[in-house]
């Protein structure tokens, strides 16, 4: 039971990020790719490109947008989630060149202290569990 207990822990606290590729428009001549990295993943996110949604509502570990026509483009980059010390709303522009790869970096704001004592009550449960119960 107490097996069954942590695994079910593990599983509902484990991350489930992933790398999300999509397409900006079907015609590929003179475009590039735009490639979005969080410095952590990040849930709940949101993508725009040019006012265009990529991404809603999704785990994000990176967004990787196909086929951007060249030129400027303006990025919105935005995590609905309180767990941040501060709201994740993150605009940018990008030169996108026809045929090369275009990197952005978004710098995710350190969790609050609501976030740190919501794990520490947990983890305190979880250990509970296992060892008293």
């Amino acid at each position: 039971m107490k097996k069954l207990i942590f695994i079910l822990f593990v599983v509902f606290f484990s991350s489930c990020s992933k790398n999300i590729y999509v397409m900006y428009q079907a015609n590929s001549e003179r475009t590039g790719k735009v490639v979005i990295i969080p410095s952590s993943s990040t849930p709940s996110t949101t993508v725009t490109l040019n006012d265009n949604i990529m991404v809603k509502r999704k785990y994000v570990k990176s967004v990787t947008i196909n086929n951007v026509p060249e030129g400027e483009a303006k990025i919105n980059y935005v995590s609905d989630n309180s767990s941040y010390k501060e709201m994740l709303n993150q605009e940018m522009s990008v030169n996108v060149i026809s045929g090369k790869e275009t990197t952005k970096l978004v710098q995710v704001p350190p969790r609050s202290n609501g976030y740190w004592v919501y794990s520490g009550v947990g983890l305190a449960a979880l250990l509970v569990i296992l060892f008293v119960w």
